[in-house]
């Protein structure tokens, strides 16, 4: 977007990324942030590479049917692809952010997309996590569950990413997300062998979204 001066002026998903860019969480890694890249694995300018497969996300599914809500970035997944459920290694090179020559590989990003994929929801399924920072556990390759103040600090962000998107219907994945989203029907995560449950429930909560959409058009 651009003004009558010629000032490009950011627009609402920018705004998103650049004030997540900027968010500090004590105890954990912004994988948008410059200062939070780390030498010995991350590319130079790993940082905005990040953001930019994030922005580019986004805008591909700006009025999403669904958007699936896991609970926080993994070293092997969102830290380096940017993208929530998403590993690197699915990215082309050059949108890859991390030092490592094979790109990094996350076993749930890979059962969530080809769940997706097989359900033919990829296009119209936005995904994202309750808390955007990667919750580390005294390394920058570890995980750990987010603390009840950092989850709540990722709400406000997940309500600024629902006043953009408006998607037709959430749905949490595993527990911390069903618990922050009360109410709601959760798919459980695929991780730990819970591949099958995920894909046979989020089949039969998105087959009643389309029957209700088809209701609607009728």
């Amino acid at each position: 977007m651009v003004d009558d001066v010629g000032f490009r002026l950011l627009d609402d998903l920018e705004r998103f990324v650049t004030g997540l860019a900027a968010s500090r969480m004590k105890g954990m890694v912004n994988p948008y942030a410059t200062a939070d890249e780390v030498p010995d694995l991350d590319r130079p300018g790993a940082a905005a590479i990040r953001a930019a497969n994030l922005l580019d996300y986004l805008r591909s599914r700006q009025k999403p049917q669904l958007l699936l809500v896991g609970e926080a970035p993994g070293y092997r997944g969102c830290r380096f692809s940017g993208v929530p459920f998403t590993s690197e290694r699915c990215l082309p090179r050059n949108r890859r952010s991390s030092l490592r020559t094979d790109g990094w590989l996350e076993p749930s990003a890979t059962v969530v997309h080809r769940s997706l994929a097989r359900l033919g929801l990829e296009a119209e399924t936005l995904l994202w996590n309750v808390v955007p920072w990667h919750p580390v556990d005294g390394g920058p390759l570890t995980n750990r569950a987010p603390r009840a103040a950092e989850l709540r600090a990722g709400m406000v962000w997940l309500a600024r990413l629902l006043a953009l998107v408006s998607p037709g219907r959430v749905i949490p994945v595993g527990r911390t997300a069903s618990r922050m989203l009360p109410g709601t029907p959760q798919v459980p995560h695929p991780s730990h062998g819970g591949a099958g449950r995920f894909d046979s429930e989020l089949q039969a909560l998105s087959s009643a979204v389309r029957h209700r959409r088809r209701q609607q058009g009728a």
